[in-house]
């Protein structure tokens, strides 16, 4: 018994020794720490003079610092409208009188239903505003994430980015292998959202986000960050009234709309984009400045 309970103890230590640094690669990853700029705002808030909302296009597409304008961003990579909504209503206490909130509409916007990485939002939101919450999961992923699977996958798969194969590299074929395969899993989505009736709680939830701005005296936009030229090619005016505007037309808002999609700007300047879908420092500084300069022409921003 004694032998046993010796044998067990070695094998434990073992198994914990191995895991402790696996656990630490994970916390030390990108993903993982996707959240650490609104978790250092919750830490240390103050008042802010633009807000915005959406997925990785929004999140990838402003940084208003060099214009003088205090910023919080509240974008995550495949965020759901109905999280826009719960980061809104917990951060938007801090927009100054008459500040901004710029929601972004992608290509997903009315077809994303479910938060793929819930776990983005452990840190930031309150636990009764995450859906679905389970309290071991939440532990598990704020203490060993090396023992959740996606959080491992994803720490893993953002070291070996670079190894990928020259199909799957976001430029190759001028980034249209990879904006084709873009095309292919939103079309995938949107289909799966039409069937689980998930497209008229997405645009109610809009509709929604758009009137609490208006109760709480906030100036809301919407904007559509630029893409790069192969990126729009597969999601032409046809494929963008089918996914996203005869939606916005249905709403009928009545709150400023601005289209940067097909930006000539933009459009053919590889040199801007990350990938054919995402702006890059230097794309976000100067799409940040355009948005600024847009904003003060139509007389918003004058009260911050």
């Amino acid at each position: 018994m004694v032998r046993l309970f010796i044998k067990l103890t070695i094998i434990i230590g073992v198994v914990i020794l191995l895991f402790m640094p696996i656990n630490q690669f994970v916390k030390d990853s990108y993903d993982y720490n996707i959240d650490h700029d609104i978790l250092a705002f919750k830490k240390e808030p103050h008042p802010v003079d633009i807000i915005n909302l959406g997925a990785s296009h929004s999140m990838y597409g402003y940084y208003f610092k060099p214009t003088g304008l205090s910023h919080l961003d509240l974008a995550l990579p495949s965020q759901t409208i109905q999280y826009d909504s719960k980061l809104l209503k917990e951060y938007g206490e801090h927009l100054k009188p008459g500040g901004v909130v710029l929601v972004s509409i992608s290509q997903m916007t009315f077809a994303n239903s479910e938060a793929k990485n819930i776990g983005n939002y452990y840190r930031i939101l309150d636990q009764s505003d995450i859906e679905p919450y389970n309290i071991i999961d939440y532990y598990t992923y704020l203490k060993l994430p090396g023992t959740n699977t996606a959080s491992l996958s994803s720490a893993i798969t953002g070291k070996l980015k670079d190894l990928r194969w020259n199909s799957h590299q976001p430029w190759s074929n001028n980034g249209k292998d990879y904006s084709e395969r873009k095309y292919e899993k939103i079309e995938e989505q949107y289909q799966e959202a039409i069937e689980n009736n998930n497209i008229e709680p997405n645009v109610k939830q809009l509709e929604e986000i758009v009137d609490y701005c208006s109760e709480k005296g906030y100036q809301v936009v919407l904007t559509m960050e630029p893409v790069h030229q192969s990126y729009q090619e597969n999601f032409n005016e046809e494929v963008m009234n089918r996914l996203v505007f005869q939606h916005l037309e249905a709403l009928n808002l009545d709150v400023p709309f601005l289209n940067y999609m097909s930006d000539q700007r933009f459009l053919n300047k590889k040199e801007y984009f990350i990938d054919p879908d995402h702006l890059n420092s230097e794309g976000r500084k100067k799409f940040s400045w355009i948005v600024y300069e847009e904003l003060k022409r139509m007389g918003y921003l004058t009260k911050s």
